[in-house]
């Protein structure tokens, strides 16, 4: 099982806007953010891991049929991001035929990710469960339809844990612009965070 999978935690953050929330892109080429935006700045994004990663994502969009398909027309689409995301998952080995996360697994492989980030040693464990539970109740009657072929437990979970994460940053790596003083207030309140697109930008 490849430690690419996190996927879930840096790497996607942008990609859902359209669905009303925040999160970096991993699913497409680079996109430009505006450096602000880093909000927790720990030197995760830098990891080798998001170099691995674009390589799995790159070979999901093409399996897609999403090879040529622009960063905007993506994050318009829900299901195009729940099914790059479920591609990934069952590339990693970390979701079963049907798109559901299998949770030892992945819990596993994010837990030894986050173990080179110091700070996120003691919440990571925490996070996972609250975010396991959370996408128990939205997702877990999850079942196939014209509208919506693929789970999408797995991209939930990555906007979960990201947010998690996004709120519990120490202070040493908190950006406190403006934007992301307005993002952070907007994931604790959990409103509405797509009006912060344009400050957005991929960190690959």
């Amino acid at each position: 099982m490849g430690k690419v999978l996190i996927l879930f935690v840096g790497a996607l953050v942008v990609a859902s806007v359209a669905a009303g929330r925040f999160e970096r892109s991993v699913f497409a080429p680079r996109i430009k953010r505006d450096a602000t935006m880093r909000c927790c700045n720990d030197g995760f994004e830098k990891s080798e891991v998001h170099a691995k990663f674009a390589e799995v994502r790159t070979a999901c969009m093409e399996e897609l049929g999403l090879g040529e398909t622009t960063h905007e027309e993506l994050i318009k689409n829900r299901e195009h991001l729940n099914c790059i995301t479920e591609c990934i998952a069952k590339k990693e080995g970390i979701a079963d035929e049907n798109g559901a996360l299998l949770h030892i697994d992945l819990a596993k492989v994010v837990l030894e990710h986050m173990s080179t980030i110091e700070w996120k040693v003691p919440l990571a464990e925490g996070f996972i469960q609250q975010c396991f539970d959370e996408v128990e109740l939205t997702d877990g009657a999850f079942v196939p339809s014209d509208e919506a072929k693929c789970n999408p437990e797995g991209f939930d979970f990555v906007f979960c844990l990201w947010r998690q994460f996004t709120l519990a940053c120490p202070e040493e790596f908190r950006d406190d612009s403006e934007k992301c003083a307005e993002l952070r207030d907007k994931l604790t309140n959990k409103e509405d965070v797509s009006d912060l697109h344009d400050d957005i930008e991929a960190a690959e």
